[in-house]
């Protein structure tokens, strides 16, 4: 026996049969879409066509930023009103300046020289921070001893390092990676020996349960878990590692893009100046970009685990 609906629903059709299987749902489903929106036409339910607006409300995190960005733009110029260049320059002077210094400047050459160097101290850090920071969480004795010591390079200022990298090494390329690495590696011990502990609390008895070596429980277990730690530190020591590039390159040497700032803010150049230190946050926010699409590529789950980047309802 078929029950029936008395009221019709959303005002798409009148009193229905309750479909006595799925396949007569679809059956009425469709009916009823087809009625309200025609064959083969969009249904509306009565709503106007979203337009622009609903373009905007889709897409207004990017419409927020780009507004952002172009009052930032415009209040920046606006200064020029009011204000001696020589103290800030403005886009209008920046944008040529810019361009003066890709093509008949020593730009292109500073810019590869930077992100090689940053790239490499980058690289020496995460091998090394996460090397130890992954020893000094399975191995105790060794967390005991070296935990001392992580606080204190921790707290040391990076600028004081600089001379001694001058002594160790000289004034070239390798005192400049040195250095980056040095001051870059603390945001990776701690953050992964920290990883390290939080999987060590919850499953410590994992790979003894299926007797793996320790070795295999580094790889199977512990490095996996960690992954996310790493990655927050990597981010860190970007961060610590490009005010390292540019100090660096001014203080050792004086070349790539902390030399070339240094260069003109001697000679005043404010327009130039702005432009090169836009060209370090560019430097920088590729590589943020190249690490996180490495991190998307690589290790998805990572996103898809974390509370961070989960989308809000």
């Amino acid at each position: 026996m078929t029950a029936l609906q008395g009221m019709p629903v959303g005002g798409l059709g009148t009193a229905r049969a309750v479909p006595s299987s799925p396949a007569e749902g679809v059956t009425q489903l469709d009916d009823v879409l087809g009625g309200a929106g025609g064959a083969g036409d969009p249904v509306s339910f009565g709503l106007p066509a979203l337009g622009w607006a609903g373009w905007v409300r889709r897409h207004n995190a990017a419409v927020v930023g780009i507004l952002a960005v172009l009052v930032g733009i415009g209040i920046w110029q606006a200064t020029g009103l009011v204000m001696n260049p020589i103290f800030i320059s403005t886009p209008s002077l920046v944008a040529p300046a810019l361009w003066h210094l890709l093509v008949d400047g020593p730009l292109p050459g500073d810019f590869l020289r930077s992100l090689l160097e940053m790239i490499g101290g980058l690289a020496l850090a995460t091998f090394v921070g996460v090397g130890a920071g992954m020893l000094m969480g399975r191995v105790r004795i060794l967390e005991r001893a070296l935990e001392p010591l992580v606080a204190f390079g921790n707290a040391t200022p990076s600028i004081a390092l600089l001379p001694v990298m001058e002594i160790w090494f000289g004034f070239g390329e390798t005192a400049r990676v040195a250095f980056i690495m040095t001051i870059a590696v603390w945001p990776l011990v701690v953050n992964t020996h920290v990883g390290v502990r939080a999987v060590r609390g919850r499953l410590a008895d994992i790979g003894t349960t299926f007797g793996m070596s320790g070795w295999q429980q580094i790889r199977y277990v512990y490095l996996p878990g960690t992954l996310p730690f790493i990655f927050i530190g990597a981010r860190i020591a970007l961060a610590v590692g490009t005010v390292g590039m540019i100090l660096g390159g001014q203080e050792i040497g004086q070349v790539g893009l902390g030399g070339l700032v240094t260069v003109l803010g001697t000679r005043a150049e404010t327009a130039q100046l702005v432009a090169a230190v836009l060209t370090t946050t560019v430097l920088a926010l590729f590589l943020f970009w190249a690490l996180r699409q490495f991190q998307a590529r690589v290790f998805p789950w990572i996103a898809a685990t974390s509370a961070g980047r989960r989308e809000p309802r």
